[in-house]
Order: C-alpha cells, then sequence, then structure tokens
C-alpha cells in the first residue's frame, strides 16, 4: 500500500518534481534509508525533524494528510554515500584496485540490523533489510565517477577500463574542504556573531555537522586530522555539541543508529494542568468539548 508524506524543499528547485526513490546504506548509522534521484541524476535526502509535540495532520486544500512530521528534501552529495562503500571494499584488500562494479556491490555493504520487529516509528522491520539495496546505481549519477578521484587512487588498466581504491589521505584532505567551506559560510558565521566561540569550537561544531553523514571511525579520524580533540564534557544549553548527544540544529533531525535510539524517544507526555481559576468548579455534567466532534 502506498503512503504519502509532506515534504518541503527550496521553492526555487524545480529539480524535485519528479524524483524516484533509491534504497542506500545511510553512511553514519548503515542503516537501510529511503533517498531520491531526479531525472537528471541529482540526489537528495528526506530529514524528519522531530521533537516534542503531539501527533499530527496536514490539511491541504481539501485532503487530510495523517502523517503531519515535518520533512525537508535537500540536495547530497553523493561522495558521503560512497565513502563507507569505498571503506569496506578497502577493508577486504587494501592492495587491491577494483572496478566500479566490484566495489558499489551488496557484498561491500555493511547494513545494521536491529534485532527487534520495530525498528522504529516509520515502521521499519527487520524484514527490510533483505530487500535489494541500490549502491550500484550511485554510478549512475552525472559527474560522480570523475568525483572518486577525491577520495580514491585511480589507474588505468586498459583503454576506458579504470580500477579504483580508497585512499585515505586524500579522503580526509576533501573532508577538512567540506569543513573549511561550512565555516566560511555566511549562514553558519552568523549562528556564531553573539557567541563568542574560539575559532576552534567553531571548526569543532562544523565537524559535528558534517558527522551526520561520517560514521564513528571517520569522525575520529578527521578530527584528529584537524588536531581536535571532541568534546566529552556534558555541556550546557548553548555549549558546543558532540557526537552523540548533538544538540545542534541538525541534531533534530531523525537519527537510525541504535546507539542513538535515545535522541528519538518522545518524553513523557505530562497530563494537562488545570487552571487555577477553574480548579475548584463542579464539572459534573459537563461534555468535554471533543465530545461535539464525535460521530453521532
Amino acid at each position: 500500500m502506498k503512503s504519502q508524506i509532506i515534504a518541503f524543499t527550496n521553492k526555487l528547485d524545480d529539480d524535485v518534481n519528479h524524483l524516484t526513490e533509491l534504497y542506500l546504506p545511510c553512511p553514519r548509522s548503515s542503516r537501510r534509508s529511503i533517498y531520491f534521484h531526479n531525472d537528471k541524476g541529482a540526489l537528495y535526502e528526506i530529514q524528519k525533524v522531530t521533537g516534542p509535540g503531539r501527533k499530527s495532520a496536514w490539511l491541504i486544500d481539501t485532503d487530510i494528510y495523517k502523517d503531519g512530521a515535518v520533512r525537508f528534501i535537500a540536495s547530497l552529495d553523493p561522495l558521503f554515500m560512497a565513502l563507507p562503500i569505498l571503506d569496506e571494499a578497502y577493508k577486504k584488500d587494501d592492495k587491491k584496485f577494483k572496478t566500479l562494479d566490484d566495489i558499489f556491490s551488496r557484498e561491500n555493504v555493511k547494513l545494521e540490523i536491529v534485532g527487534t520487529e520495530t525498528l522504529d516509528d516509520e515502521g521499519i522491520t527487520s524484514e527490510e533489510y533483505s530487500k535489494p539495496i541500490d549502491v550500484h546505481r550511485l554510478t549512475n549519477i552525472p559527474g560522480f565517477i570523475k568525483q572518486l578521484a577525491h577520495l580514491c587512487d585511480v589507474q588505468e588498466i586498459a583503454t576506458d577500463l579504470f580500477v579504483y581504491k580508497l585512499n585515505h589521505e586524500k579522503t580526509l584532505d576533501w573532508l577538512v574542504k567540506k569543513v573549511d567551506r561550512l565555516m566560511s559560510s555566511e549562514a553558519f558565521k552568523k549562528s556564531f556573531e553573539s557567541t563568542n566561540q574560539e575559532a576552534t569550537l567553531m571548526k569543532l561544531e562544523a565537524v559535528y555537522t558534517l558527522s551526520n553523514y561520517l560514521n564513528k571511525d571517520w569522525f575520529n579520524r578527521l578530527l584528529t586530522k584537524l588536531d581536535i580533540e571532541e568534546e566529552k564534557e556534558e555541556a550546557e544549553l548553548g555549549d558546543i555539541t558532540n557526537y552523540v548527544t548533538d544538540a545542534s540544529p541538525s541534531g533534530f533531525f531523525k537519527r537510525t543508529h541504535p546507539d542513538e535510539a535515545f535522541l528519538d524517544t518522545p518524553a513523557k507526555k505530562k497530563k494537562p494542568q488545570v487552571p487555577r481559576s477553574l480548579a475548584k468548579v463542579n464539572t459534573k455534567g459537563m461534555k468535554s468539548i471533543t465530545s461535539f466532534f464525535a460521530k453521532k
């Protein structure tokens, strides 16, 4: 049965009008997740904002959408998706160059399996993980193969036949450029104008932002490359965040790794307090307001 959701994107972005689903491993959690590509081959992710509050629905024109969650569609650099796959192929044989068909195959996808019947509030169960995964379709994204040179050593073994092997130093240099680019963003710098944080802490926060697309190993390698340390102590509101308890704006997007399940666990609902003015009123025989909307 098909389901419909509501998602937001930049109103000037006409490339998201016709999207096709892709099932790929999340680069951070290794869970099988849904991504999208358009007719031009660009890759997109959909992020669900989580937070406290009651369940809701969307009312658009005359249609009611039961799932009232807030979601955003945003473009995604496919190299983040490629990194854990390249890394897995490298771990199996760190001396061997391989073709793209050998690298981007199901054998190099290490999915995170959770031994529970229901994994999350999306209704995804362990049965989902036995379904096909579309890593081979990453190579169809325009410009993707050429961009692999940012992460890999490349050799041409025959005319137009290339083989690849992950290069850790190249990858870290690429990630450092991502950090620098994020720090140079006016929107990112503006968020720190009133905090008086040092440049090192700003850089660390940029790394935490990128960590949404990095597993723990690459997160630690990037910290070492930048010669900065993760904040281990429990931060107060407004202070620097960390990899696990990331409370920055990106931290409100739905997490999927089992170790981060506590980030998604909704707080227990408290019973609404009765206004003092009504606390002593005799309500016997009164109808609740919801009774007026009940089916007759």
